[in-house]
């Protein structure tokens, strides 16, 4: 029940994210795009929401559908949807690697969940492609790779300028599951999103060694949101929690941070409330076992459902479905990301905007307590003894045994290595 909910609340906000306004522009409009445009109008859509989508787009689509203004003398990445064929305009590149046409994706506009495979096939065009009643093949993105390809019908290449290799342009990789994919996060620099809305932490950790290849080495942040599918899938929060673990030690282990925006109190979802703190009070206790005094933490924790709560929660900070974010929810993560991606103070938690480290400290050993003489022994009655000599001055030599010190674990309490969970394919919610 709770999980056909989601899916059906996540398929509408899908449906009106589905085509986001570029980032930025760099031209004015052309017939080609204009065209292009109108093309892109999903028949699947509600008439409803045409008017304000055509409006959304024909002020926001231009030549190159860049994501960024290029503000410096190097070039930030861009990609764009070229006209039907195998080729890409002068000065466009075919993109070459599933994680590119990931990445494109995000800088011409879409969300995630349009990635819809890869394949091998010399009869549709190479690398990246687009389809949009297309015949033969299903609308969204899809990866080729035969390296030479051909033309097929409207199937339309997705070329970039300044976006291979990925490490070249890539400091900060947003991963997870829809809270990431309709993030607007283009206005991070040297940042690329590859989430996919229905996510659960099995299919993150799926593709996060691929993921780390394709943008290492010079990745410094891995910014995640998963686990709320997982619960919702009825996976309890110790097993989502295993495999956020096992996500946090790939990324650490490249030498990269990771940050953890919390599970949020929606509305919609109040019976999976508990399971939600529960699974953010592993992630927390763990954040703070990582966390070494004097160096960078690995893991840093958005505490986002108790700030939520502390704003009173209210409905606007969620769309209608009262599951996703809205502008203002995002507005808020905008504003706690942005705090714990530039501190340097060495914060695990953040809470509200600010730091609030409280972290049960190290177990240290107990001091061994004073030595105290132990009592006497009540006496037993004697018989009249025969007169003895004098007690010598010295005492017992007996003495109180001291308490024996008690080693922290310094893995913190309860956790676990999670054991490398099977590849395996996983339907998407």
């Amino acid at each position: 029940g709770r999980l056909q909910e989601r899916r059906s609340l996540r398929a509408a906000a899908a449906a009106s994210l589905r085509l986001r306004p570029p980032a930025a522009a760099c031209g004015p409009p052309t017939n080609q795009f204009n065209a292009w445009h109108r093309k892109t109008h999903r028949k699947s859509a509600p008439a409803a929401e045409e008017p304000a989508r055509s409006s959304m787009l024909s002020a926001a689509f231009y030549v190159c559908a860049a994501a960024r203004l290029l503000s410096t003398a190097t070039a930030d990445p861009e990609a764009m949807i070229a006209a039907a064929g195998n080729v890409c305009p002068d000065g466009w590149s075919k993109i070459t690697s599933v994680a590119a046409c990931r990445a494109a994706m995000d800088l011409v506009g879409y969300n995630g969940e349009e990635y819809k495979g890869d394949e091998d096939e010399s009869s549709w065009p190479s690398g990246c492609y687009f389809c949009d009643d297309v015949g033969g093949c299903q609308d969204g993105f899809w990866f080729n790779e035969d390296t030479k390809g051909a033309a097929k019908g409207k199937a339309q290449p997705v070329c970039g300028k300044s976006l291979e290799p990925l490490s070249d342009t890539t400091s900060i990789l947003f991963m997870g599951d829809s809270d990431v994919d309709y993030w607007q996060t283009q206005g991070y620099d040297r940042s690329h999103n590859v989430a996919v809305g229905g996510y659960t932490c099995k299919d993150v950790f799926r593709e996060t060694d691929a993921m780390l290849d394709a943008f290492g080495p010079g990745l410094e942040w891995v910014v995640l949101v998963c686990g709320e599918n997982d619960i919702a899938y009825g996976t309890k929060p110790s097993k989502a929690f295993k495999r956020f673990k096992s996500i946090v030690d790939e990324v650490v282990a490249t030498g990269a941070r990771l940050l953890y925006m919390g599970t949020k109190p929606e509305p919609s979802t109040k019976s999976m409330w508990d399971e939600y703190r529960e699974y953010d009070e592993l992630i927390r206790e763990y954040a703070t076992s990582l966390a070494d005094a004097g160096a960078d933490p690995p893991l840093v924790m958005v505490d986002v459902y108790p700030a939520f709560e502390t704003l009173g929660n209210p409905n606007s900070f969620y769309r209608r479905d009262k599951l996703h974010l809205s502008s203002e929810g995002y507005a808020l993560w905008d504003q706690w990301a942005t705090l714990a991606l530039g501190d340097s103070s060495g914060c695990v938690r953040w809470l509200g905007g600010a730091c609030d480290d409280e972290p049960s400290p190290e177990p240290s050993p107990e001091p061994s307590p004073e030595p105290s003489p132990e009592p006497s022994p009540e006496p037993s009655p004697e018989p009249s003894p025969e007169p003895s000599p004098e007690p010598s001055a010295e005492g017992s030599d007996d003495k109180p045994t001291p308490r024996p010190t008690t080693e922290g674990n310094s893995d913190g309490a309860g956790i676990t290595r999670a054991s490398s969970l099977a590849a395996a394919a996983v339907a998407v919610a």
